[in-house]
C-alpha cells in the first residue's frame, strides 16, 4: 500500500464512503417497506395475494442485480409514461435508480425472511393469546412481532450485509460510492492495491458496525435462561 496515493486522495474515498452508506441506509428502509406487507401477503388467507407475492419474490430474487439496476436505469427513461410526468425526475437520476433497483431485489430476499420469522412462531403462543381475549392486532403486536425478531435478526442481519456489497454495481451506472472512487483513484495513478484495499476496510468497517448492532438487537429479545 502506497500512503503518499492514500494521501492525496483520501477526501474521494470518503465522499465515496458516504454515498455507501446513503445507498445502503436507503435500501434498507425502503426495502424493508416493500418487503413488509409482500410477507404478511405470502400467507394471506386469499389466493390472489399469495399468488402475488409468490410472483413478487420469484421475479425480484432470481434477477440478476445488474440486470435490474440496468433496466430501470437505461430502460425505464424510454418508457414515454415514465418521460412525461414527475417520475422522470427521478429516474433520470443514477442514484435514486439504484436505490430502486437494490430495494426491489433486497425486498425479495427479505420477504421470505419475515415470512419464514412469522411462521417460525409457536402456534401455541397465538392460541393462547387468541384464548386471553386479544385481538388479531394485539396478538400480532405483542406475540408474533417479538418472536418474529427472536427467529429472524440472525437472517435479517446477512440482508443487510449483502446489502452493502450489492452497492457497489451501482457505480456502473455513474454513482460515485466507495467502489467508484476506488476505482477512479486506480485509473489516474495506477496503483491498484491501495485504493481496492482502502475501500475494502470502508466495507469491513461498516459490516461490523451491523454485526454489532444485530448482536445487540439479538441478545435484546433471547428469552431468558430458566
Amino acid at each position: 500500500m502506497r500512503w503518499e496515493t492514500l494521501a492525496t486522495h483520501w477526501p474521494l474515498l470518503a465522499e465515496g464512503a458516504v454515498t455507501t452508506l446513503w445507498l445502503t441506509c436507503a435500501t434498507i428502509v425502503l426495502g424493508f417497506v416493500i418487503a413488509l406487507p409482500v410477507a404478511l401477503a405470502r400467507d394471506a388467507g386469499h389466493p390472489a395475494p399469495r399468488l402475488f407475492a409468490a410472483g413478487f419474490v420469484f421475479a425480484f430474487r432470481g434477477a440478476p442485480l445488474l440486470a435490474l439496476l440496468f433496466m430501470i436505469y437505461f430502460g425505464a427513461p424510454e418508457i414515454p409514461l415514465i418521460r412525461q410526468t414527475w417520475a422522470w425526475a427521478l429516474f433520470r437520476d443514477p442514484i435514486p435508480c439504484a436505490i430502486a433497483a437494490l430495494s426491489l431485489n433486497s425486498a425479495g430476499y427479505l420477504a421470505e425472511v419475515i415470512a419464514g420469522a412469522l411462521r417460525a412462531v409457536p402456534k401455541g403462543q397465538v392460541e393462547a393469546g387468541k384464548a386471553l381475549g386479544l385481538t388479531p392486532r394485539q396478538v400480532f403486536r405483542f406475540i408474533k412481532v417479538p418472536n418474529a425478531l427472536r427467529a429472524g435478526i440472525r437472517n435479517y442481519g446477512n440482508e443487510l450485509v449483502f446489502i452493502l456489497k450489492g452497492t457497489s454495481v451501482a457505480s456502473l451506472v455513474t454513482v460515485m460510492d466507495v467502489m467508484a472512487a476506488a476505482n477512479q483513484i486506480y485509473f489516474n495513478t495506477f496503483d491498484l492495491w491501495t485504493p481496492m484495499l482502502a475501500a475494502a476496510c470502508v466495507y469491513l468497517a461498516i459490516i461490523g458496525v451491523i454485526g454489532l448492532v444485530v448482536r445487540r438487537v439479538e441478545r435484546r429479545f433471547r428469552v431468558p435462561c430458566a
